[in-house]
C-alpha cells in the first residue's frame, strides 16, 4: 500500500469542518496525488477543486495560483518524506537494513507515479536550476556518507569506486523520464526502477550486506518481480 500521506479519495465534505491549520495540509496530500498520477501539467485547480468537492473560487482564496500550489505542495512533500526517510533509519538497526527500507518506501511511492510526473519534475528542475544543483550536491554528500557508514560496517564493499557508482545511479535514474523511447511499452516505469535499485545494491554489496539485502526484501510486503530478483535465492 502507499504511503499513509497520499490520500486517494479524500473529500471536502470530509475536512471542511477542520480549522485553517489542518485544512491545508490535507489538501495538499491531495494535490500531491494527483499530482503523481497525471504530472504537474495535466493537474489543474478545476480537478483539484472536483477531487475535494470544493469551489475552484476556495481554492484559489488559500493558494492565489496553481504556481504557488504546486510549490506549496512540493515544500510540504520534500518535508514529509525527509522526516519519514529519518525516521526509518532512526528505527532500523544498521546502516543496510535503513537504505533497504529507504528503497522499499521509495518504491511504494513509485507504484502512483506517472512518467508525465517524471518529466514535469525534471523540467521544473531546469527551471530551478541553481536551487536543484543545489540540492543534488546536499542529496550526494549525504548519501556518500551513508555509503562510507556501511563500509565500515562491512554492508559495502571497499573495493568499489562509490563516487562513480553513484553518480552511475544518477545517471540511470535519469533514463525513467525516456521511458517510452528506450523500453517496450509491457515494461513498467515501477520494473525499471526496480533494476536500477537493485542492480546498483548487487554492485557496493558485500555478502554480507547482499544477505541483509535479500532478508529485508524477504521481510517485507513487495509484489513477486521484486523477490524474482533475490540474490542467489533457490
Amino acid at each position: 500500500m502507499p504511503p499513509n500521506f497520499l490520500i486517494h479519495d479524500e473529500k471536502w465534505r470530509e475536512i471542511k469542518s477542520m480549522n485553517s491549520n489542518e485544512i491545508k495540509p490535507k489538501i495538499l496530500d491531495c494535490v500531491i496525488n494527483e499530482i503523481m498520477k497525471n504530472g504537474i501539467k495535466a493537474t489543474t485547480m478545476d480537478g483539484i477543486a472536483s477531487v475535494l468537492q470544493m469551489s475552484k473560487r476556495t481554492l484559489y482564496e488559500i493558494f492565489g495560483s496553481k504556481d504557488i500550489m504546486v510549490m506549496e505542495a512540493k515544500k510540504y512533500f520534500h518535508g514529509k518524506l525527509e522526516a519519514s526517510l529519518k525516521n526509518i533509519f532512526e528505527n532500523s538497526s544498521n546502516v543496510m537494513e535503513g537504505i533497504v527500507k529507504c528503497f522499499i518506501f521509495n518504491r511504494n511511492l513509485m507504484q502512483n507515479v506517472s512518467i508525465q510526473f517524471v518529466r514535469d519534475i525534471n523540467e521544473l528542475k531546469n527551471k530551478n536550476k541553481r536551487v536543484s544543483e543545489k540540492g543534488e550536491k546536499e542529496w550526494y554528500s549525504h548519501f556518500f556518507n551513508i555509503l562510507n557508514k556501511g563500509v565500515a560496517e562491512g554492508y559495502f564493499r571497499d573495493d568499489v569506486n562509490l563516487f562513480i557508482q553513484s553518480r552511475m545511479l544518477s545517471i540511470q535514474m535519469e533514463s525513467l523520464k525516456r521511458m517510452e523511447e528506450l523500453f517496450p511499452a509491457d515494461i513498467s516505469l515501477l520494473e525499471v526502477y526496480d533494476c536500477i535499485i537493485l542492480g546498483f545494491f548487487r554492485s557496493v554489496c558485500s555478502p554480507k550486506g547482499l544477505e541483509m539485502l535479500d532478508k529485508t526484501i524477504s521481510q517485507s510486503k513487495l509484489n513477486e518481480n521484486i523477490k524474482d530478483l533475490r540474490y542467489n535465492e533457490q
